[in-house]
């Protein structure tokens, strides 16, 4: 916001002020105001601007990496399949109630953006910010020109100054504010310079994520498969399995081996029924619990609890 603002020659801070609002929020990336107040704040840029489409100005000058861990996320994505599932997984981290959704059909791949609940203010350049935003995600590519934006806004007068900030391809009075992206997109790397850590490293990081994430939700049972996992820590399916195989781990035997300790710990601790263990670990009935635990260990769980408490 301050770059648009310096432009035209008015003071950030004296804006903030006029609104009531410390500008110490905005100093680093992690700084919040409610949804409302920033709806309100983007209207009354552009009144006292006299800008109809400001939102989509300082979306236009937001630089990917200056939003804390969700633009570093994007930018540090190998192709833009990647950094699209990324911007969306991990949106809650810069936007409180906005629902961003990755939709890949035929030969089109689509960011939605839309709102989760109600709004006390219009949130049009809010909306148009947010656009201009997750445009330059797919534009890491360098291929404008299979880029389109559908706007529900209705085209008005001297609406074609959108195209200084969301491009020539823009269509308005649609269903759905969205970036829209030719599927041949999704496979090309991302045409930035950047300093990024080793595979190696990558790799152990995602690999140790997956294990944690799987440790605090096994009791999700069937629900616990590669694509939730890897959406919950912010990738794609194909890339979280890429970095498991570099570290020489299989999904699902990790999935088994998290389910195998978690089990053997929960025996020992003496204070749980087979089939409260059984749930906690994601079986739905203690028979086929018994089967993956004589398969893990070559004992029936109760023996495996006796033993343990005989041991000195």
């Amino acid at each position: 916001m301050a770059p648009y603002l310096a432009k035209h020659d008015v003071s950030a801070i004296e804006f903030c002020a006029r609104l009531g609002i410390s500008p110490n929020v905005f100093q680093n990336a992690d700084g919040w105001l409610p949804r409302a107040q920033c709806f309100h704040m983007a209207n009354e840029l552009a009144a006292l601007l006299g800008d109809p489409f400001a939102g989509a100005h300082v979306g236009r000058l937001t630089e990917l990496r200056d939003l804390g861990q969700w633009g570093q996320s994007v930018l540090a994505a190998e192709n833009v399949a990647d950094a699209c599932v990324l911007a969306a997984a991990n949106v809650s981290s810069i936007h409180h109630g906005s629902d961003v959704r990755f939709v890949v059909e035929g030969g089109t791949a689509r960011i939605i953006f839309r709102f989760a609940d109600r709004f006390e203010f219009d949130p049009r350049h809010f909306i148009f910010g947010s656009l201009a935003v997750l445009r330059k995600v797919p534009l890491l590519a360098g291929e404008p020109s299979a880029i389109k934006v559908r706007l529900t806004a209705s085209r008005s007068r001297g609406s074609e100054a959108l195209e200084e900030c969301l491009g020539p391809n823009i269509e308005m009075g649609c269903d759905h504010d969205m970036i829209e992206i030719d599927r041949e997109l999704l496979n090309l790397p991302l045409k930035i310079r950047r300093n990024r850590p080793s595979k190696v490293t990558e790799a152990l990081a995602s690999t140790v994520e997956a294990a944690k994430l799987l440790s605090e939700r096994l009791s999700d049972g069937h629900a616990l498969g590669l694509e939730v996992v890897a959406r919950s820590i912010g990738m794609s399916a194909r890339t979280l399995q890429r970095r498991l195989k570099f570290c020489g781990v299989d999904f699902e035997d990790l999935l088994d081996e998290t389910r195998r300790g978690e089990a053997i710990r929960l025996i020992c601790e003496g204070v749980h029924s087979m089939t409260d263990i059984a749930f906690r670990v994601g079986y739905s009935d203690s028979a086929h619990f018994t089967r993956a635990f004589k398969r893990w260990t070559g004992v029936a769980p109760s023996r495996f609890r006796t033993d343990a408490q005989r041991a000195p």
